[in-house]
């Protein structure tokens, strides 16, 4: 009743909605509001492209060529990462003008194993170290090495790039309010505009490889580091910044001395996510060039080797699970404060038994080559068991899983994609205007109706309606399986155990690795894309429910008790209607990871506008990559304002029961 008032109470509402309406009931009365006009489209993506590429190889800035300054950064890049891998992989090889060339071998795997085993003892016990080792050994083991550890140092140089700028630019936001309502947008686009779509500007800046993959993993991960950074000195006491001052620091010595040591915890925190973020992005630009496990994931599926792939998408899941598991324990440690000062070799036992590690397995190496690197001989492989055991799960289940796949596309996503692709264009701006400003206002509104109408005059609409179905249809899956989870993990302690293991396990998984188990049972298109983003945006939808529920304060739930409430009707009644504000919060985060999982499932052969973005890549064309782009960003953020908005709403009808 309360949207039949405010609309009957707006002539401004009114209008948009009954036009909306009556286009919807008779569409034939304007041909141009059902189906945008192509003469009328504007070309933003040709000439966009020219001027990228015109600033990427001809621009002149006087002193020096553009493309010399994107070779220069790129050489920066490359250095460090070249020397890590040289470490940890690949070795040095030099070639002297005069006499025969020579190289240097990289460490050996088994005193890279020691090393890391050792610091994970150190850091996180016993457990995780040996979780650590037995790690490694089976990357040697099956053959995984060389490309576990270019992943490896691709994530290491990636972390450093990030950290770096991201405390610089979180640094600048926390000194300058103006600076931070500046960089906070550029943030927002950033995270929202897929992956893809950036990559191609990337690749033609500093073209195809792991240096184009390592910048445009900076891109990615540096907006939550510095949101961190800037949030977590803005929460510090003023105390601290003021014994800075008394004590007579320098404004540099006050924030590298004081305030950022004052942060720590959070800024680990950050860098935590940073790690995973940076790993799920190496893995990402394989496509690129990047090498690494990643790029044995892509080949073995686009060959459809399954055993391959499995094997190669394991590697990549423990060692986002290590990598993830390692980084929250450093976030956590605490330093220890000795009342006398222990001797040197006590204070750098980690260093130089870690040296000595790697020195005896570069001596050993000399006599025993498998210590260098494992023959073939040596090495195992489970392909041909995984490729046996599809083979067995196709034959005996292929009949009812085609079965169920072919009802749910007949009956479900076929009308759903036929209702989006049939709505008038025009229709959906205005409701998106009405919706937008019932719920926040009329800024909501108009945002939310500029950014629709912009897909439409780039002549993106239709495809954007196709990425829109597939997500929302998504959504709409994802949460009848996770709100009902959440709940019971809310009432139930042992639940809660076994369900945050699941989830914290799914979170840590790469993007990559849910096309493995899809295109193994379901081949491709929208139903197999359709179960990945499923199974990737899950965990928000569970999560948020619990922790929800279980916010509802405890003198709600005594005051349900005393007045005789059941157990089913405290939750529907109590405890669900205040959670209810976190739950949308949840469904918020499913729909973003939903459109960030969007752009992965263009390898499974979607048709929206990530096919669009992908295409782009392998054709060069940086202007329709990155209108493609922004068009699934701009998407994103009409749904996410209008969650938002719808959340507030119920935040704030929430506080007025409780204050009641």
């Amino acid at each position: 009743m309360s949207f039949v008032k405010a609309i009957t109470g707006s002539p401004a509402l009114l209008l948009p909605l009954g036009v909306a309406i009556l286009l919807v009931i008779s569409p034939d009365s304007a041909e141009w509001a059902v189906r945008y006009p192509k003469s009328w489209a504007w070309d933003i993506a040709s000439p966009l492209g020219d001027a990228l590429k015109y600033i990427a190889r001809d621009l002149d800035l006087g002193v020096f060529m553009f493309s010399d300054m994107t070779r220069a950064v790129g050489d920066a890049i490359d250095a460090p990462l070249k020397f890590l891998r040289g470490i940890l992989s690949d070795g040095f090889k030099f070639y002297p003008d005069q006499g025969d060339s020579w190289s240097i071998s990289p460490i050996p795997w088994v005193g890279i194993t020691i090393v890391c085993t050792v610091f994970a003892f150190w850091n996180s016990g016993w457990r995780v170290a040996a979780m650590t080792g037995l790690s490694l050994v089976c990357f040697a083991l099956f053959g995984l090495w060389e490309s576990a550890m270019a992943t490896l140092a691709s994530v290491l140089v990636a972390v450093a790039i990030t950290i770096v700028l991201g405390l610089c630019l979180g640094v600048v936001g926390y000194r300058s309010r103006n600076m931070e309502k500046i960089l906070n947008p550029l943030y927002d686009i950033a995270q929202t505009t897929p992956v893809f779509s950036y990559l191609v500007m990337i690749i033609l800046l500093f073209g195809f490889g792991p240096v184009s993959a390592l910048i445009a993993t900076a891109v990615f991960a540096t907006p939550p580091m510095a949101r961190v950074t800037t949030l977590a000195l803005q929460s510090l006491p003023a105390s601290i910044g003021e014994f800075g001052s008394i004590t007579g620091c320098t404004p540099w010595q006050k924030m590298t001395l004081v305030l950022l040591p004052s942060a720590r915890t959070a800024l680990l925190v950050g860098m935590n996510q940073v790690i995973m973020m940076s790993l799920a992005m190496v893995i990402i630009a394989s496509i690129i060039g990047a090498g690494g496990l990643g790029s044995d994931v892509l080949r073995a599926l686009k060959s459809l080797r399954m055993g391959e792939a499995i094997e190669a998408g394991f590697a990549i899941t423990i060692m986002a699970v290590l990598m993830d598991r390692l980084s929250r324990d450093f976030a956590n440690r605490r330093p220890v404060h000795n009342t006398v000062r222990p001797a040197w070799w006590s204070r750098h036992r980690l260093a130089l038994m870690a040296t000595g590690a790697i020195a005896g397995a570069l001596l050993l190496a000399r006599i025993f080559p498998e210590i260098q690197s494992l023959s073939e001989t040596w090495q195992i492989s489970t392909g041909s068991f995984w490729n046996d055991q599809i083979d067995a799960l196709n034959k005996g289940y292929r009949q009812p899983i085609g079965e169920v796949r072919d009802i749910f596309i007949t009956n479900v996503m076929v009308p759903t994609k036929r209702l989006f692709q049939g709505i008038p264009w025009l229709s959906f701006v205005l409701f998106s205007f009405v919706l937008g400003t019932w719920f926040d206002g009329w800024r909501v509104g108009l945002t939310c109706a500029l950014l629709l109408l912009v897909l439409a005059v780039t002549g993106m609409w239709e495809r954007a309606m196709i990425s829109l179905y597939l997500v929302l249809l998504s959504v709409t899956v994802a949460l009848p399986i996770g709100l009902p989870i959440g709940i019971w993990a809310a009432l139930s302690d042992r639940a809660d155990r076994v369900i945050s293991v699941v989830i914290d396990t799914i979170q840590t998984l790469p993007t990559f690795v849910y096309l493995i188990p899809v295109i193994m049972l379901f081949s491709i298109g929208d139903f197999p894309a359709l179960v990945a983003i499923v199974l990737y945006a899950l965990p928000p939808a569970i999560r948020y429910t619990k922790e929800g529920i279980r916010g509802v304060p405890v003198s709600f739930l005594e005051a349900a008790k005393m007045s005789g409430c059941s157990r089913m009707q405290t939750l529907s009644h109590v405890q669900i209607p205040i959670a209810f504000p976190q739950i949308l919060l949840g469904i918020n985060q499913t729909v973003m990871l939903s459109f960030g999982m969007l752009v992965i499932t263009a390898l499974v052969g979607t048709r929206g506008l990530e096919e669009t973005t992908l295409d782009a890549i392998a054709k060069v064309k940086p202007g329709t990559g990155l209108i493609a782009g922004l068009g699934i960003a701009m998407l994103s953020i009409v749904i996410d304002r209008l969650i938002r908005a719808l959340s507030n709403r119920a935040g704030k009808h929430a506080h007025l029961q409780q204050m009641a």
